[in-house]
């Protein structure tokens, strides 16, 4: 059996030889081929300075769009809590509206349209855009786990002598963020992603920062390839760390599952 096994794998290193050599050149030519292309694509004229600048507004972009559309779901979640038929009619027509309307629409009409004759950086009219758009799906999913919290718990919570500041902390926000954190991922990754429209009003983002390259150079293989790289890296990290708080958050959950 040794003997089997030995000669076997003797013919089996021959044949990989074998074909080694005989398919050597074209082997050889398609590596030349693609170190060519990368080179012409991202290294002459210093076109990864493309990718850097185009990175650095997704960024600027993705984490302002962010911050700015939670503070301004979670104030749109309290407003659609006051005591007042109009004030809830007026939220829930601009959630639905904001929802209704695409992004890249709403995007033309912020740049076009409501700053179509002022002087203003296209990023920051990129920061509002997706910053209002991104605050009605936070709104909801806040309201969403709201909802879902057991009255009787925040009644009891007063009952033992827990004022609201206390019952905010200890009972509503631990529940609601271990159920919102992973919709509010899912919809994270959403806006990044989203965020490669941003082309559309002058920005270089990493989409644009790729369409220039491959412009320049007829080449779409590395600079899209790059491209998905780069947006798949960041989505990555950020739904990590979102992971790791949801973990601490609600840690008999995650045993659970």
């Amino acid at each position: 059996m040794k003997k089997k096994k030995l000669i076997l794998w003797i013919l089996f290193t021959l044949i990989i030889i074998g074909l080694i050599v005989i398919f050597r050149n074209i082997l050889l030519s398609f590596f030349d081929s693609v170190y060519i292309s990368f080179r012409r694509t991202i290294i002459e004229e210093k076109r990864y300075l493309l990718f850097l600048k185009g990175l650095k507004n997704t960024m600027i972009i993705s984490v302002l769009s962010i911050l700015f559309g939670t503070l301004l779901g979670i104030l749109l979640f309290y407003i659609q809590r006051i005591n007042s038929r109009v004030v809830k009619l007026l939220s829930n027509g601009i959630i639905r509206f904001l929802q209704g309307v695409p992004i890249t629409v709403l995007l033309l009409i912020f740049y076009f349209v409501i700053f179509g004759n002022v002087n203003i950086d296209p990023v920051i009219v990129s920061i509002m855009a997706f910053s209002i758009y991104f605050s009605a799906y936070v709104a909801e999913v806040v309201k969403g786990a709201y909802a879902s919290i057991n009255q009787i718990q925040i009644d009891s919570a007063y009952s033992l002598g827990f004022n609201r500041i206390q019952t905010l902390k200890y009972i509503i926000i631990p529940q609601i963020l271990g159920i919102v954190i992973p919709v509010y991922k899912n919809e994270i990754v959403s806006l990044i992603k989203l965020t490669s429209i941003a082309g559309y009003i002058s920005i270089i983002e990493l989409t644009k920062a790729s369409d220039i390259i491959r412009n320049r150079t007829y080449e779409a293989f590395f600079p899209l390839i790059f491209t998905a790289i780069i947006y798949f890296v960041i989505c990555y990290i950020i739904g990590k760390i979102l992971d790791l708080i949801y973990k601490k958050i609600n840690p008999r959950m995650v045993k659970k599952a």
